[in-house]
């Protein structure tokens, strides 16, 4: 019994070495084949929105920029150098150009629909040396950051002057909940999107431990696709500047 129960033992082993063996590559290969997939989806969904913003949405797009830029044009310097951060189509381009300003678009993604021309990055490090700029604008992006904090650390050091921060807001529990839903919906996008949507309170203590403080603030309502939509507009310096 005793050299079978050995060559036992070892054939049990033999068979298990060579099963992780062959399960190693096999969960490789599952996961490329999940992450593939992802990216795929990823890709169908970015394409789906660009086409729904250039047949049906531009038109509501550019006079909602038109609309926000009209809250916060007497807050910032004339003919500034602005960085609009995540400004994807562009649509801010043009009433900034209209009001005398300069305006650069940053983002993560080249859009397939363009209204201004996007320098790409890789959404950590702002490509360009401190205080590049007069102003930076982010409408409606930094809930959709990862990073929030990193990323304002990389405002500040590229901003000179003065941010203008524009983000959904919310008063309670069901509030986020439907803010949530809503982004997704109107981002088509159900994959790998961060939601660090906050309070007014929530957005004010961000700044402050940021190194900001507010010099201005506006909340409105819009309204897009039948969704209203509860939002603020904040204009930030830096702290003790």
């Amino acid at each position: 019994m005793g050299p079978f129960k050995i060559v036992t033992q070892r054939n049990k082993s033999l068979r298990l070495k060579e099963g992780l063996c062959y399960n190693l590559p096999l969960k490789t290969t599952m996961t490329g084949t999940v992450n593939s997939i992802k990216q795929s989806l990823q890709h169908f969904q970015r394409r789906l929105l660009d086409g729904i913003v250039r047949y049906f949405l531009h038109g509501t797009l550019e006079a909602r920029a038109e609309k926000i830029v009209q809250f916060f044009e007497r807050e910032i310097p004339e003919k500034s150098r602005i960085l609009d951060l995540g400004g994807g189509w562009g649509f801010y381009a043009a009433p900034l150009k209209k009001r005398g300003h300069e305006s650069l678009v940053l983002d993560v993604v080249r859009p397939g629909y363009q209204k201004a021309p996007v320098v790409l990055y890789d959404g950590s490090r702002i490509p360009f040396p401190d205080g590049s700029f007069d102003v930076t604008v982010l409408v409606t992006m930094l809930h959709h950051v990862p990073d929030p904090e990193g990323l304002f650390r990389e405002v500040r050091r590229v901003t000179r002057k003065k941010v203008v921060l524009v983000e959904d807001l919310y008063h309670h529990a069901v509030g986020r909940w439907w803010t949530i839903c809503r982004d997704r919906i109107l981002n088509v996008e159900f994959l790998s999107h961060p939601h660090q949507f906050r309070t007014d309170s929530g957005w004010r203590d961000f700044f402050k431990t940021s190194g900001f403080v507010v010099s201005s603030f506006k909340s409105f309502h819009t309204w897009l696709l039948g969704l209203r939509i509860l939002q603020g507009v904040y204009v930030l310096e830096k702290s003790g500047s």
